[in-house]
């Protein structure tokens, strides 16, 4: 079991770059206001989280050559899996609203449906970076692969990135300052730990 490992690594990740995770939080809340930016701006933080996740040096030079690098595709990935969410949560609300009896059931089953996406959707942006193809297909892949492969670990790392939300709104200012960094770093500590423990992914250099 590495989700419990991976969730400290994730706070030590954090307070050891707090300064550059807080600036690149308020440069995602920007870019999400703005709307056009906000999927290569999400890019550009993942891309700094993945290296961190990995071991590598950190700073905001990382992040700006991802945001200009990954404008169309990191839109068609966050598209792609908005869409995806949209047809499920339509499906439980259509089924839902069913008098029918069996449509309640039907409901039920997206309601897992909907968990799953979720479950594989926080591994999209951090294989954006962390597969060395650029297909988005096989990203998607990937992500409900490890997913279904890793159910524990990837429900766990969900669990943690929603209570670093739940936490984050509870306390006001850090929703602004540190919530999508912290969300970032979890998903692809999470990612890094699990493929680490497949052979997958470079282990810890020795001492860390």
């Amino acid at each position: 079991m590495k989700a419990f490992p991976a969730m400290w690594r994730t706070i030590k990740v954090l307070y050891d770059e707090l300064f550059l995770w807080v600036w690149l939080s308020v440069l995602w809340w920007i870019g999400t206001v703005l709307v056009i930016p906000a999927a290569p701006v999400a890019a550009g933080l993942h891309a700094v989280a993945n290296r961190s996740a990995n071991y590598k040096r950190v700073d905001s030079g990382f992040f700006w050559d991802a945001v200009k690098g990954s404008f169309g595709r990191s839109w068609l990935l966050v598209g792609a899996n908005l869409l995806l969410l949209l047809a499920v949560v339509i499906n439980i609300i259509f089924y839902a609203n069913s008098q029918a009896g069996w449509a309640r059931f039907v409901a039920i089953i997206w309601l897992w449906v909907i968990v799953l996406v979720m479950m594989g959707g926080q591994y999209l942006l951090p294989l954006f970076w962390q597969q060395d193809d650029p297909s988005l297909r096989l990203m998607f892949r990937n992500a409900f692969i490890l997913a279904l492969r890793h159910p524990l670990h990837t429900f766990l790392m969900l669990l943690f990135q929603i209570a670093l939300i739940v936490i984050s709104f509870a306390t006001v200012l850090p929703i602004f300052l540190l919530m999508p960094a912290s969300v970032a770093v979890a998903a692809n500590v999470g990612l890094v730990t699990m493929l680490q423990e497949m052979g997958l992914a470079d282990p810890p250099p020795p001492g860390m």
